[in-house]
């Protein structure tokens, strides 16, 4: 694995933990269908973006 574990997975985490808490906190205070909503989007966009953008960048797309 090496130093690619690091550049994968420290912002990974980074960036899903406050996501995470931030989606617990609006379904706390509206549903938690609204929660899994803003959770969709907030999380599977950008991976859907950066998947696209590699798959363009190779030459695969």
């Amino acid at each position: 694995m090496g130093a690619g574990f690091i550049f994968i997975f420290v912002p990974l985490f980074l960036y899903l933990t406050p996501t995470t808490l931030l989606c617990v906190k609006i379904a706390d205070r509206t549903s938690w269908k609204m929660g899994l909503v803003f959770a969709s989007g907030l999380i599977f966009l950008p991976a859907a973006l950066v998947t696209v953008w590699v798959l363009v960048e190779t030459g695969t797309w």
